[in-house]
């Protein structure tokens, strides 16, 4: 099989963190840690498991901050390196083992790509996964398998940007008819951004922001839409063809960052009827603004915008994988009473008096056409060859108007 490897080396991280800056290709680029390989095809982990083909393999943020350094030193212990990336995944199965059981050959599935006690081995289960909460598993680097919370991070089992992988049935969701490819590939971040919103119940008068440009900024209004709330969604993002592109997704109004800190407050004050307070040093400050803030970046400047934006008790949700941040002003939290909540994956959800898993929901709703067509966040497709272009496309989203750079694996890579 072909895979695309990332590989880490500590000289290599040296060098590329010294001069990266200056010379990006270090870190995607001929002798860095991130190369298109031969490898031995996977073997089943177990008689119930479940070999497959990947078709399309979206390429993540998360996917860019390993590829770059940029994820936090907390998150090393649970990862585990070389390891094929892709986390992102729509497949088909090719082979079941001897005692799989609910899916059947040819099928077309997406993949959850968690990797929880329950597949590690582990009895009895940790707290969260025994509560059937798996998105909070705490045995991620323990088990019969190397540390890695996801497929993509983790050595043993390749992840989707490769020609075969490995999954247990359980992991797996059939792709409902009348659903395509392209909605298909997109079910695990629209499930990381529905099971974000799910956290906050939106009521019709409020008020909402959605900081970002990127998959899962626009995930977040679909999932909005979606659900049917009728509240007033407004987005905030850099690009001028973002903003039309979130007026196709749902959002009321749009407009761009700014780079003066007193002009984009006045611009949020006068949308919010907030009102501006201007300290002898530093930035504006605001009081009123939005009932819910959603931060799809997790930058620095994105945290301290959705503090400084969300109205006194209300609510910020990081679903933007935000690390080690500096110069953050925290006052607002305390001083207005904000209730901040961190989103990372996907779980059990309680929606319209049932539960569901959210790639379940998120399947229910694409082939209802609930909501605006998601399949629009997919701008651009590369074969696996061309894995340098596509990165660049994330790099230089302006140049390109990219949003989601999926890879087909259905041509030769």
């Amino acid at each position: 099989m072909k895979g695309l490897v990332f590989a880490l080396s500590i000289p290599k991280y040296v060098l590329a963190k010294g001069i990266g800056g200056m010379y990006p290709k270090l870190h995607y680029g001929r002798g860095s840690c991130l190369s298109l390989r031969e490898l031995a095809s996977p073997t089943l982990p177990g008689p119930d498991w479940v070999r497959l083909r990947p078709l399309l393999a979206g390429l993540c943020g998360s996917d860019m901050g390993t590829i770059f350094f940029k994820m936090s030193p907390q998150m090393e212990p649970f990862n585990s390196f070389p390891a094929v990336l892709g986390h992102e995944v729509l497949a088909e199965v090719k082979e079941l083992g001897p005692q799989a059981r609910g899916v059947e050959v040819g099928q077309k599935v997406v993949v959850n790509p968690l990797l929880p006690c329950r597949l590690r081995g582990i009895q009895p289960p940790c707290a969260p996964c025994a509560a059937g909460q798996e998105n909070g598993c705490e045995h991620t680097a323990e088990g019969c398998l190397a540390p890695g919370h996801l497929l993509g991070f983790q050595k043993d089992l390749p992840g989707g940007m490769g020609t075969e992988m490995v999954a247990h049935p359980s992991q797996l969701h059939p792709l409902p008819e009348g659903v395509g490819d392209t909605a298909g590939v997109l079910v695990e971040p629209l499930a990381v951004s529905l099971h974000a919103v799910l956290k906050v119940p939106l009521k019709d008068g409020d008020r909402v922001l959605v900081i970002g440009g990127g998959p899962v900024a626009f995930a977040c209004l679909w999932a909005i839409r979606a659900l049917g709330s009728r509240c007033h969604v407004t987005l905030l993002a850099a690009e001028e063809y973002q903003l039309r592109l979130a007026k196709q997704l749902g959002a009321d109004e749009a407009f761009r960052v700014m780079r003066d800190d007193t002009a984009e407050a006045e611009e949020v004050a006068r949308r919010t009827g907030a009102k501006v307070y201007r300290p002898i040093l530093g930035p504006p400050a605001l009081m009123g603004g939005y009932e819910v803030t959603f931060d799809c970046i997790g930058s620095a400047t994105s945290v301290q915008d959705s503090l400084r934006y969300t109205r006194s008790l209300g609510k910020v949700v990081l679903v933007g994988a935000a690390g080690i941040l500096e110069r953050v002003d925290w006052t607002t939290v305390w001083r207005n009473e904000l209730t901040l909540l961190g989103s990372y994956v996907y779980g059990p959800e309680s929606f319209r008096g049932e539960r569901k898993h959210t790639f379940d929901l998120v399947l229910e709703l694409l082939a209802r056409r609930e909501g605006p067509d998601p399949s629009v966040l997919v701008t651009h497709t590369f074969p696996l060859a061309r894995y340098q272009e596509a990165i660049e496309a994330n790099l230089a989203r302006g140049q390109y108007q990219s949003v989601k750079t999926v890879f087909d694996l259905t041509v030769n890579p």
